[in-house]
C-alpha cells in the first residue's frame, strides 16, 4: 500500500465517523455546564510577491487594492504591495464599555458596546506599499492617471500587537 491509499483510507474513516454524529438540542441544565469564549480568533501567513511581468513599476509590481468611496469620482489605492504579513491570534469580539473593560467610568460611552479587533502578534517582513489616488481601478488602461501620495517600505521585520476599538456613533 502506498501513502496515498493509506491517507485516503484514514480520510474515509473520519468522514464516515462524522456522518453518524448526532446533533441535538441541549437542555438548560446541560447548557449551563458548558463554558467557552465568545469571538473569533484567526492566524494567517500572507505573502505578496512582485510580478516581474507587470511593467508599470521598474522591476515589476506587487498587488493592488483599489477602493472607490461612495459617490466618489476616483479611487483610493494601495498599490505595489509586496512582502509578507504574518499574524497569530487576531481576534474579533464585542465588548462592553465599562471600568472592568479598562475604560474610565466617566466615559460618555459607558454602558454601550464596541467591536474590538485584537492582534496578539503581527509581523511585517520586508513590506512595501504605496498609497495613491487614481482615476481607474485597474492600472495601465487608456487615460490612466495615478498620483502617489506616500510610499512605506521596511527592510527587515516590524512587529505589531494591541487592540483597536470601533465605537458606534449616533
Amino acid at each position: 500500500m502506498n501513502a496515498v491509499s493509506i491517507l485516503a483510507g484514514v480520510l474515509a474513516g473520519l468522514v464516515a465517523s462524522m456522518a453518524g454524529a448526532e446533533l441535538r438540542a441541549l437542555p438548560e441544565d446541560e447548557l449551563q455546564q458548558v463554558s467557552g469564549q465568545a469571538g473569533i480568533s484567526l492566524s494567517a501567513n500572507l505573502n505578496f510577491a512582485v510580478r516581474a511581468s507587470d511593467t508599470r513599476c521598474p522591476g515589476g509590481c506587487g498587488a493592488r487594492l483599489a477602493i472607490q468611496p461612495a459617490k466618489g469620482a476616483g479611487f483610493l489605492v494601495l498599490d505595489n504591495i509586496s512582502g509578507a504579513f504574518v499574524f497569530d491570534g487576531a481576534s474579533l469580539d464585542i465588548v462592553g464599555i465599562d471600568a472592568a473593560a479598562g475604560f474610565a467610568a466617566e466615559s460618555a460611552a459607558t454602558g454601550s458596546k464596541a467591536v474590538r479587533l485584537g492582534l496578539v502578534n503581527g509581523t511585517f517582513n520586508n513590506f512595501k506599499w504605496t498609497l495613491a489616488g487614481s482615476n481607474q481601478a485597474v492600472a495601465g488602461g487608456a487615460g490612466f492617471k495615478q498620483t502617489d501620495l506616500l510610499t512605506y517600505q521596511t527592510n527587515g521585520q516590524t512587529r505589531m500587537q494591541g487592540n483597536l476599538y470601533l465605537f458606534a456613533t449616533p
